[in-house]
C-alpha cells in the first residue's frame, strides 16, 4: 500500500514538472515578442547604465565583448574559515585568505600568495567569543578580508595593462550581513566595505576594475519587476537565456534595495552574461566602468572562462590556494 502511494505521489510530481516545463517553454517561445508589444512597461525599482528608469526596451539591448585582449592582467581572491568549536576550552578561529594574478601578454607570469589570521584579535574588539562560532558574521568577515585583500594586492601592482580582480559570487556578502544579530560587528563590516568601494572607484580611474561573478544565478532582480503573465516563477537567467546568443550581455541594470544594510553600502550595478557554458551575473561598483570598458571587461571574462572550461580560470585557481 505504501508503495502504491509513493508511485502515485511520484507520478503526481512528475506530471507537475512536465506542465511546469511545458508552460515554461511556451512563455519562452513568445518572449521577445511580449515584450515589444509592451516595449514601455517599467521595471519598478531598476535603473539604466543612464541612470533612466529601465523598462522592458532595455531587456532587449544586447552587446558583445572587445576584440581579445593580449596584454593583461587578472587578480582573485578566495578565503577559508575555521570557526570556533564550542567543546573546546580556548575558543579561537582562523581566516586564511588566499591570492593569485596571472599576467598575459608581454612580461607573462604569476603571483601567488595567501594571508592568515586568527581570532579573537585584541585590535578588534567587535569580533568577541560570541562571533567566533557564527557561521554568518565568519563568511562576512572573510568575504570583506578577500576585497581588502585583493584591493590592497591590485593597488601594489604596476603595469600598463588593464587589470581585473575577480570576486567569487556577489559583490557584497549581503545574506550572511543581514543574519548577523551583533550590530556592532555589522556596522564595522558595513564601514570597512564602504572603505573598500572607495578604492575600488579610484581603482577604476587608472584601467583597474573588480568585479563579482556569480555562475548559475538565482537572482529575481528583473524577473521580479516584470508582468507576471511573462515572468512567473522565472528567474533572471532564464529570461536572459533566451534573449542573448553566446558570447552576448545585457545592458547595465541599476536596483534601489529596501534592505537598510544595503542601502548603507556604495550602489551596485550588474549585467548579464552568456556563455558556451552558462549565464552569469557579473556585479561592479555603479558608475566605475562605462560601456568602453565593459566590452573589454567582458572579453576578459569570456577568456577567463574559456580557459578555465566553464568557470573563470582565475578564479579556479585562487579557489585551490
Amino acid at each position: 500500500m505504501e508503495i502504491d502511494k509513493t508511485v502515485k505521489y511520484i507520478s503526481k510530481l512528475a506530471k507537475q514538472l512536465k506542465n511546469e516545463d511545458s508552460f515554461k517553454t511556451t512563455v519562452m517561445s513568445k518572449l521577445k515578442n511580449d515584450l515589444n508589444g509592451s516595449i514601455n512597461f517599467r521595471l519598478d525599482k531598476i535603473t539604466n547604465e543612464q541612470n533612466d528608469q529601465a523598462t522592458y526596451t532595455d531587456l532587449l539591448q544586447v552587446n558583445d565583448a572587445a576584440d581579445a585582449l593580449l596584454n593583461n592582467s587578472v587578480f582573485s581572491t578566495d578565503g577559508s574559515t575555521l570557526e570556533a568549536d564550542r567543546d573546546l576550552p580556548i575558543e579561537f578561529a582562523a581566516i586564511n585568505v588566499g591570492y593569485v594574478n596571472i599576467n598575459y601578454g608581454d612580461g607573462s607570469g604569476a603571483e601567488f600568495d595567501s594571508a592568515l589570521s586568527f581570532y579573537p584579535d585584541p585590535k578588534i574588539q567587535e569580533i568577541d567569543s560570541r562571533v567566533l562560532s557564527d557561521v554568518n558574521s565568519m563568511s562576512a568577515l572573510r568575504h570583506v578580508m578577500e576585497m581588502e585583500y585583493l584591493v590592497d594586492k591590485m593597488e601594489a601592482f604596476k603595469t600598463d595593462s588593464i587589470k581585473l580582480g575577480f570576486i567569487d559570487g556577489n559583490f557584497y556578502p549581503n545574506f550572511a550581513l543581514s543574519h548577523i544579530n551583533n550590530n556592532s560587528l555589522k556596522q564595522l563590516l558595513i564601514k570597512r566595505l564602504k572603505a573598500v568601494a572607495e578604492k575600488v572607484i579610484n581603482l577604476a580611474k587608472h584601467n583597474t576594475y573588480i568585479v563579482s561573478y556569480n555562475s548559475s544565478p538565482k537572482s529575481v532582480h528583473i524577473t521580479s519587476k516584470m508582468d507576471t503573465k511573462i515572468s512567473s516563477d522565472f528567474r533572471d537567467s532564464e529570461i536572459f537565456t533566451e534573449l542573448l546568443e553566446d558570447n552576448q550581455r545585457s545592458a547595465t541594470f541599476n536596483e534601489t534595495s529596501d534592505d537598510t544594510d544595503e542601502k548603507s553600502l556604495t550602489p551596485i550595478s550588474f549585467v548579464y552574461l552568456k556563455n558556451s557554458y552558462e549565464i552569469a551575473k557579473v556585479e561592479f561598483i555603479k558608475d566605475t566602468i562605462n560601456k568602453d570598458a565593459m566590452d573589454k571587461i567582458h572579453s576578459l571574462v569570456q577568456s577567463q572562462v574559456q580557459k578555465g572550461k566553464g568557470y573563470p580560470k582565475i578564479l579556479v585557481e585562487s579557489h585551490e590556494q
